[in-house]
């Protein structure tokens, strides 16, 4: 058979698989109604393991595993299919927006908690994000959503993952902690400055203070000045300042080239990290809903059923609806040993019902599942 002949012959084949896989699928329509009906849930892991195995023993053993696949794949489609009928057609789309609640407008010259002192990449973030903003410096993370849960502020602007130091595990735990939402993005471009007292030079310095994230953004500073004491310190503005105030030339802070006015200190080396699109991340935390026309991410936080496959299934229902994920990132919990929650980041907006109907349908099949705001990100 000429190469020409066999693709005729495929293209004849892929025209009978598609009507059966739309008599397959016209039949499956009929099984989510009548679940629907009578409340059954839509993955039988009993009988599709069933279907596999039988898959894998009807071909020759050198395509097995591709009926396998193949056979996977049609049941996940299936079972997708099943989802947006229940629904669009048992208003769990309509439920589940109800939840939400009706999200209230941005708020003007809100009152924002940030973690450090003037001069923080934080304070940096927040000024950028909200204009005529008044900023309350809280010496610790926790302290920030404590803010917001007392009411003396509006936002909270918390760093959630740095382009080179990765994510800021801390920040996701408080999070799950306190189930705020997430209501606004910023991508602040960071560049680091080694600053030490009036007068002093690098031969002089044995100790950096700065953020542990900020050391690693830096590493190849290091490696040239390997002499150099690293010295952990809660924030990198708060080191900038601790500095200041014990004007001890042989000690220096990494901060941003802000801190160095702010608090009297001379420039040492600028431009100090170790690419120059370095940036951080930074959230608004509100307790209020806010969503926008122009929103183009959604956070969401579950845990997942003890199902072999099931995270494979959870994160194939985004790739079906053509949805990008841009973060998952799983952080243990604290209440069961062994047991993770996972935090997923995707490109999209609640206005569209192929995904409310997504988002619905997890919020109902999963063990856990959090709505953690759908926002825009610059």
């Amino acid at each position: 058979m000429t190469l020409e002949e066999s693709r005729i012959e495929i293209d004849h084949i892929d025209n009978e698989v598609l009507k059966l896989f739309e008599k397959r699928m016209n039949i499956a329509d009929g099984i989510a109604r009548e679940k629907m009906k009578t409340g059954l849930s839509i993955l039988n892991v009993a009988r599709e393991q069933s279907i596999l195995d039988k898959a894998k023993n009807s071909v020759d053993s050198e395509y097995s595993q591709y009926a396998v696949s193949l056979c996977n794949y049609i049941m996940e489609l299936s079972r997708n299919r099943q989802r947006d009928i229940l629904a669009n057609e048992s208003g769990k789309n309509f439920r589940f927006r109800e939840e939400i609640g009706k999200p209230r407008e941005e708020l003007a010259s809100p009152r924002i908690a940030v973690q450090g002192v003037p001069g923080s990449y934080a304070g940096i973030a927040a000024a950028k994000m909200y204009e005529n903003s008044k900023l309350e410096f809280v010496d610790s993370w926790d302290k920030v959503l404590c803010c917001i849960q007392d009411g003396s502020c509006d936002y909270g602007v918390l760093p959630v993952e740095n382009s080179t130091a990765g994510s800021v595990i801390d920040v996701y735990d408080l999070l799950l902690k306190y189930k705020y939402y997430i209501v606004k993005a910023l991508q602040l471009p960071i560049s680091h400055s080694l600053l030490g007292v009036r007068g002093s030079a690098i031969a002089e310095i044995k100790d950096v203070y700065s953020h542990p994230h900020a050391f690693p953004q830096c590493t190849p500073f290091f490696e040239k000045h390997h002499r150099l004491n690293k010295v952990p310190y809660c924030n990198t503005a708060i080191a900038a300042q601790y500095v200041a105030k014990m004007g001890d030339r042989t000690k220096a802070a990494i901060a941003s080239p802000e801190c160095a006015h702010i608090y009297g200190l001379d420039v040492l080396a600028e431009s100090i990290q170790q690419t120059d699109d370095n940036c951080t991340r930074f959230v608004s935390i509100s307790k209020s809903l806010e969503l926008h026309e122009d929103s183009n991410k959604i956070s969401i936080i579950f845990a997942l059923p003890h199902i072999t496959g099931s995270l494979y299934r959870t994160l194939s229902r985004f790739a079906l609806d053509g949805l990008n994920l841009t973060k998952i990132e799983s952080r243990p919990d604290p209440k069961t040993p062994f047991e993770y929650f996972f935090y997923i980041d995707f490109i999209g907006n609640t206005n569209s019902e192929q995904t409310m109907n997504l988002l619905g349908t997890l919020r109902d099949e999963l063990p856990t599942f959090y709505f953690l705001g759908c926002y825009d990100e610059t």
